[in-house]
């Protein structure tokens, strides 16, 4: 007799649980989903013991017939497809057929259920694969599942769970992710005994986020519902005043599904560039609608990677939906609303042909062709509204000698002038960059010589055209010298000489910037050192046209690394400090 033979059904089942169930998590997430595509509107999840000994799941979903309760613990047994190629048209949560399978093999399975035709409910009790009895009952329409002693014969799989109250969070953290993105069902959750969460199911996404990140964040959040392509994008970004330490708060879905994808955080990342803080990263909560052709999540059974068949297309839509919302903020209390799709798409044409990083390279191959035969309308032409925002202010004076401090109705602006300066130069510096123009240059009357390190000399003569598109007109003289004929054509506050050594020791210390790319660093860096600084005395007319200037931009809300360019504070802001003092 050979060595192989073949196993028995709940080994099978067994192994099946490993990769579909890990932790209590799985099992919530799996029940929770078949809810959802019942068409539950209320869903109850309770748990005790961090979902060890218990969780129930009780929804008000269309239930399932008595004939197909004992098929649903059945190895492969769906209703949500018939063949492969079904797989095309699915926008249901589940489809393997191997989820409740998985959780009966390893636990003590009750399940309660009862269609609308139905004059009962009916029970069915299973425990480690086999059905242990089977019985008439009273219920409501919807479904009721009992998962108890879970893990009791996977002793090995117990023994890797983590404590209580840490499995409890991964399932109240996977509970509120799934209610964010199904803001129209109510969901509750115990834990315990104790109700820990619950959303009204109104349909409002911002009433959810209230409850699970507090005030500060829904109220700095812009709804995004973009569509491009055949692609919608919907949810919410947090405006330029929210930044993360951690990825944690940026959640994507597709379909309702959450997912993981390498090709929509690179987007992101770069929609967000400039407009969070250096080691920040923007929030957002966005779901992505398709067709089901245009993906496969059938690659791990967590479904929770996505393989997109186009992802230049996706990295496109998703960039455009998030610049989109940042772009219509409200700025000093205007929010007019402007067509911004020109001024978009001029940036992520710049964006998408200087990717340095490899892995951006692959994605942007095709964009770049397509661009290639593009003809954009002149950059400086798109850095600026087809009509200025509309503010009635009134000039207060300069704080600390940094802060321009204006009041609009019942708010006061502190504007940092540093900041305020350097988007406006950054802008400037960019549009003359991305035209190439050739006039963008103040020719020095007596050209300086500048004696440099070895180090400094081999960057400039890598990047001595990045130097000359910028403005700089610059020459080797003798081994380790360089002759500054011209500088870029601003209104610099600083002498030629140390502008020009500050951006080169800005360079070669690129660690202090979050700026990937080195033509978007090298521009951000020219105007940061162009740019007014802190203690640097404005007059009265400069702050005018420096506000002038910001109410004329596109963009004006933070400085290119991401520092807001104004603050708010509010007269009932001012009032409440006065009276608690």
């Amino acid at each position: 007799m050979g060595d192989i033979v073949q196993l028995d059904e709940l080994t099978i089942n067994k192994i099946a649980a490993g990769e579909v169930i890990e932790r209590p998590a799985n099992v919530v997430k799996e029940l929770v989903e078949n809810s959802l595509d019942a068409g539950a509107t209320s869903v109850l999840v309770e748990i005790k013991k961090g979902g060890k000994s218990l969780i129930r799941i009780q929804d008000n979903g269309k239930g399932m017939p008595e004939d197909d309760m004992e098929l649903s613990i059945e190895r492969h047994a769906t209703s949500k497809i018939r063949k492969i190629e079904d797989l095309e048209n699915t926008y249901t949560m589940g489809f393997r057929g191997e989820a409740l399978a998985s959780i009966c093999a390893i636990s003590k399975l009750t399940i309660i259920s009862r269609t609308k035709d139905s004059d009962y409910a009916n029970k069915i009790i299973a425990s480690a694969g086999d059905i242990l009895s089977r019985e008439e009952t009273g219920g409501k329409q919807g479904t009721t599942i009992i998962v108890e002693d879970l893990f009791f014969n996977t002793p090995v799989r117990y023994k890797f769970l983590k404590q209580d109250f840490t499995e409890a969070r991964f399932i109240k953290e996977w509970i509120e992710k799934t209610a964010l993105v199904n803001p129209e069902v109510s969901f509750k959750l115990i834990i315990d005994g104790k109700n820990v969460f619950y959303s009204s199911g109104n349909g409002k996404i911002e009433d959810i986020i209230y409850t699970i990140y507090g005030k500060e964040i829904q109220e700095n959040i812009v709804k995004v519902d973009y569509e491009l392509e055949g692609i919608k994008v919907k949810g919410v970004v947090g405006n330029t005043r929210i930044a993360k330490d951690t990825r944690k708060d940026q959640i994507i879905y597709l379909n309702k599904r959450n997912i993981r994808n390498a090709v929509l955080t690179s987007s992101a990342d770069q929609a967000f560039k400039g407009a969070t803080g250096i080691g920040k990263y923007g929030f957002f909560i966005l779901n992505l609608e398709m067709s089901a052709d245009n993906y496969d999540v059938n690659v791990h059974p967590t479904k929770q990677e996505v393989r997109f068949n186009d992802e230049n297309k996706i990295y496109k839509v998703f960039y455009h939906a998030i610049k989109d919302a940042l772009l219509s903020s409200q700025f000093l209390g205007n929010n007019e609303k402007e067509e911004k799709k020109e001024y978009v798409e001029n940036e992520y044409a710049f964006l998408t042909n200087h990717f340095t990083d490899k892995k951006a390279d692959d994605i942007s191959e095709q964009i770049k062709e397509e661009k290639s035969n593009y003809t954009l309308p002149k950059a400086d032409d798109l850095i600026k509204r087809e009509e200025k925002r509309n503010i009635d202010y009134k000039y207060l004076g300069i704080l600390f000698r940094t802060y321009i401090i204006i009041e609009i109705g019942d708010e006061l602006y502190l504007m940092d002038q540093h900041a305020a300066h350097e988007r406006l130069l950054y802008e400037q510096i960019k549009a003359n960059y991305k035209d190439n123009l050739s006039n963008n240059i103040q020719m020095r009357l007596v050209p300086e010589i500048l004696s440099l390190s070895h180090k400094e000399m081999e960057f400039i003569k890598e990047n001595i055209e990045l130097f000359k598109t910028i403005g700089f007109v610059i020459e080797p003289f003798g081994q380790n010298s360089v002759k500054i004929n011209g500088i870029p054509n601003l209104e610099y506050k600083t002498d030629t000489k140390q502008i020009f050594l500050d951006v080169l020791d800005e360079m070669l210390t690129g660690q202090r910037s979050n700026l990937k790319d080195v033509e978007e660093r090298f521009i951000a860096t020219v105007a940061c050192k162009a740019a007014v600084k802190a203690h640097m005395d404005l007059k009265e007319q400069e702050v005018h046209d420096l506000i002038k200037g910001l109410l004329s931009l596109q963009n004006p809300y933070t400085c290119p690394h991401g520092r807001p360019t104004t603050i708010k504070i509010s007269k009932d802001e001012i009032i409440k400090k006065i009276k608690n003092s």
